[in-house]
């Protein structure tokens, strides 16, 4: 109440030894105050409101236009925070080996970097690859569904982490041949399942028959999304 007062927002009586004395409009005056302040309505805009130079209702609704814009501001920082770290889904080439007509980026690996759209990682500036594998649901005809798995790859540079979602799965391994010799972390093991088992069929059997145990263990997305094929 001290700060109040010093500011001139209150003006409290005082008695014969110097005590404040708090009437029923101090009491009236201070709470509407501090209701105020809940609001955040600054100590400046009260000594307007108590001054009669600002009403009550046009700085509230000047306040609540600027709570909405700084909503609007911070919705826009979030969505290209958002925009500029989520996980690309890519097609891989590697070895100039392309799929045109894909609907999907591609991330190249060339034999000194890679590169996705305009952005070239060099190797020698990557610190480590992280492996990881998610899950999205497909459906082949009515009511006949099926589980899609990819890898997620995360490129850790030395300034930034490059995060990708590998949509071919058949030439993941020729990927894993280019990183295999740099450091990787790899709790799945994928590396040695994408070098050893080619075929996909049995690829994919094994990769069902532990994904579920994965999922749960190291906290992957099963399942991401879905991809409905007609």
């Amino acid at each position: 109440m001290i700060y109040y007062e010093n500011e001139g927002l209150v003006k409290l009586s005082r008695d014969s030894n110097n005590y404040r004395n708090y009437d029923q409009d101090d009491i009236s005056k201070i709470k509407f105050i501090l209701l105020l302040r809940e609001m955040d309505v600054t100590i400046e805009e009260i000594k307007q409101i108590i001054s009669e130079k600002k009403s009550i209702r046009d700085v509230l609704e000047s306040k609540k236009y600027m709570i909405k814009k700084q909503h609007l501001d911070l919705e826009h920082i979030d969505e290209k925070i958002n925009n500029y770290i989520k996980r690309r889904k890519v097609k891989i080439a590697v070895n100039h080996i392309l799929d045109y007509g894909s609907i999907y980026d591609r991330l190249y690996f060339y034999k000194d970097y890679l590169q996705y759209d305009q952005t070239k990682i060099k190797y020698s500036d990557v610190k480590c690859f992280k492996l990881s594998m998610s899950s999205s649901i497909g459906l082949m005809r009515v009511l006949v569904a099926y589980m899609n798995y990819y890898v997620d790859l995360d490129v850790v540079t030395k300034q930034d982490t490059y995060s990708f979602q590998i949509m071919n799965n058949e030439v993941v391994y020729q990927m894993m041949e280019r990183i295999k010799d740099y450091p990787i972390e790899d709790p799945l093991g994928l590396v040695d399942i994408y070098l050893n088992k080619r075929d996909m069929v049995q690829f994919n059997q094994y990769i069902n028959r532990h994904f579920r145990k994965w999922a749960k263990e190291y906290h992957l997305d099963n399942s991401r999304d879905s991809i409905i094929k007609k």
